[in-house]
């Protein structure tokens, strides 16, 4: 019993000593360990969702863009040939088509969320990222509104593949289901 009332004692006094608490009691410590824990769990948090907005944004336009558009152009054209179904390679030229339109509207969200979650704030400012204005402004002091669109060539051409394989499993699915 001596060695676990020692135990106690000790790893007690190391609490106490690890917390810098000016009273010794339970509750302060308690309360100095839950404030801790809370500005840790803050930054937990804050690092997971560290660009979710611009991301939001971005997903949000793209499906817009995307989905809105293919079907206003896939409509039109079945109405014109009074066709119930596209050919592949109809699906396969307007979901592309459509895709790399989407991409365009919404690369700049991208490259915000990009920046916000690559980027730390400068030395002394904490380690949080950047805000969506911080990584606007330092953008656009790159180099302008084409800053945003940087490296947008190769991301379009594989938003157009990933789009018509998409609307390829879509249009397949609808035929076999009679839809």
């Amino acid at each position: 019993q001596l060695s676990l009332t020692q135990n106690q004692e000790s790893s007690s006094g190391s609490l106490h000593a690890k917390t810098n608490a000016r009273r010794t009691d339970v509750l302060s410590i308690c309360r100095h360990l839950w404030h801790d824990t809370n500005q840790q769990m803050t930054k937990v948090i804050q690092t997971i969702y560290r660009g979710h907005i611009p991301n939001l944004a971005r997903e949000g336009v793209f499906t817009m863009v995307y989905l809105g558009t293919y079907d206003l152009i896939s409509s039109a054209v079945k109405e014109k040939r009074y066709q119930q179904h596209l050919p592949m390679q109809d699906v396969i030229m307007i979901s592309s088509f459509t895709g790399a339109c989407a991409w365009i509207c919404n690369y700049p969200f991208d490259t915000i969320k990009s920046v916000m979650q690559s980027s730390k704030k400068k030395q002394g400012m904490g380690n949080s990222s950047l805000s969506i204005d911080a990584a606007i402004r330092s953008i656009y002091k790159s180099g302008g509104l084409t800053s945003f669109f940087r490296g947008m060539g190769p991301s379009t051409f594989r938003a157009m593949l990933v789009t018509s394989a998409r609307m390829i499993a879509y249009e397949k699915t609808l035929q076999i289901l009679g839809g």
